[in-house]
C-alpha cells in the first residue's frame, strides 16, 4: 500500500507512475538471465579444465602406457605390426593414430627459427621449476617385481629391495623370472601451472 499525503497527492502519484515505463524491466530480465547463465557455464568449464584429473598409467605386463586427461582425451602407446609402435589418441568420439614415420616427418619439417625459440624457452625453464613440477605429481600406485636372471645378484639386491619395500612399498625381488613395473601418477592442471609460474 502506497500512502501519499498532501493536496496534490493525486497529481504526484500520476507523475510517478507515468515516469516508469511498464514492461521495460521485464524485457531486460531475460537477457540478463541468459548472460548470467553463460557466465556461470564459462566459469564452470574453466574450473573443470583447471581441476580435472591428469592420470598416467604404466604397466609393463600389459604393455600399457596411457595418459588420461579427465574425460576429454586419452593417449596411449600401442604396438603396431608395421611400424612397431604407434600413438593412439582418443578425443571425444574420434580416434587418431600416429606412427613412427609420422613423427619423423613432423620433426624433419622444423625450421631453424623454431629451434632457436625453443632454445630460449629451455633456458628460461630452470632447475627449480623442473623440481617444483616433479613435486606437483603424486604417485598413487607403484609396484616393481624384478628378476635379473642371476641368482647371486638377486640375493644381493634382496636386502635393498626389502628395505625399500618396508619404507616405500612396491619393491620385490623374485627368483621366478617375473618382471613387472606398474605405475600410476596423478596431477591437476592447476598444480602444473602453479609449479611453472
Amino acid at each position: 500500500m502506497i500512502r501519499v499525503n498532501g493536496p496534490h497527492s493525486g497529481i504526484g502519484l500520476t507523475q510517478v507512475m507515468a515516469g516508469k515505463p511498464r514492461g521495460h524491466d521485464l524485457r531486460q530480465k531475460p537477457d540478463a538471465v541468459w548472460y548470467l547463465v553463460a557466465i556461470a557455464l564459462l566459469c564452470a568449464l574453466l574450473a573443470y579444465l583447471l581441476w580435472m584429473p591428469l592420470e598416467l598409467q604404466v604397466d609393463s605386463a600389459q604393455s600399457l602406457v596411457c595418459l588420461k586427461v579427465g574425460n576429454l582425451a586419452r593417449a596411449s602407446l600401442e604396438p603396431d605390426p608395421e611400424q612397431g609402435i604407434c600413438l593412439h589418441v582418443r578425443a571425444g568420439f574420434r580416434d587418431f593414430y600416429w606412427g613412427a614415420a609420422d613423427f619423423r616427418k613432423a620433426t624433419g619439417k622444423k625450421t631453424k627459427g623454431r629451434q632457436k625459440a625453443r632454445r630460449r624457452k629451455n633456458r628460461e625453464f630452470t632447475a627449480q621449476k623442473a623440481l617444483r613440477l616433479l613435486r606437483s605429481f603424486q604417485v598413487r600406485h607403484f609396484s616393481w617385481d624384478l628378476d635379473t636372471g642371476n641368482p647371486a645378484l638377486n640375493a644381493r639386491l634382496y636386502p635393498v629391495f626389502y628395505l625399500l619395500d618396508q619404507t616405500r612399498g612396491g619393491f620385490r625381488v623374485n627368483f621366478c623370472d617375473h618382471n613387472r613395473l606398474a605405475l600410476r601418477i596423478v596431477n591437476r592442471p592447476i598444480r602444473v601451472l602453479r609449479a611453472i609460474l
